[in-house]
């Protein structure tokens, strides 16, 4: 009788160990560090493109996040679906968009970029997703609309999902029209 109880707690303890084990697991990014190092290399290059010096903007990163979170799955996103906004959208505009590779077969539809971690030495940002986000800001059409808007924040978002570590960047728009 004694074996059996001493068995039995054994077993317990371990059930324990790994219920333990399996609810941290799936809680946050799978490998924060290379996220932060993705970060960091997106804004060093944003702010380079923009000739700014800003830090990685919170309301913009949680934003840049959220969206990788729940298009990460996708196959191909359309040129929509690969923006999320923010904002009032009267004095406060922030949109992050996910990075994209190369255009799929479908038309105005993009393959999520992603780096794996492990098999990635040194990150490098995309240049085309640079680019492109310097464009949406820079013909933003305030002119044509009687408003000024001034870029007051950039930020990014890393996540890693599965072993795929993808990556948002994103902008913050003020309308400084009197």
């Amino acid at each position: 009788m004694k074996k059996i109880k001493r068995f039995a707690a054994v077993l317990l303890a371990g059930i324990m160990a790994l219920a333990l084990l399996t609810a941290c697991g799936g809680s946050g990014s799978d490998n924060p560090e290379f996220d932060a190092e993705v970060e960091s290399a997106y804004l060093d290059a944003l702010n380079k493109a923009f000739g700014t010096s800003f830090e990685n903007d919170d309301a913009i990163r949680a934003l840049a996040v959220t969206h990788i979170t729940e298009k990460s799955g996708a196959d191909s996103l359309t040129g929509r679906a690969r923006c999320k906004t923010d904002g009032d959208e009267t004095t406060v505009v922030r949109q992050v968009q996910l990075c994209y590779d190369t255009k799929s077969s479908k038309p105005d539809a993009f393959v999520p970029l992603f780096y794996e971690a492990a098999k990635t030495e040194a990150i490098k940002a995309n240049n085309t997703n640079v680019q492109a986000l310097l464009s949406t800001v820079n013909n933003g059409g305030a002119d044509e609309n009687g408003r000024t808007l001034e870029l007051t924040a950039l930020g990014v978002g890393a996540r890693t999902i599965g072993g795929k570590t993808y990556v948002a960047i994103g902008f913050e728009l003020t309308n400084t029209t009197p």
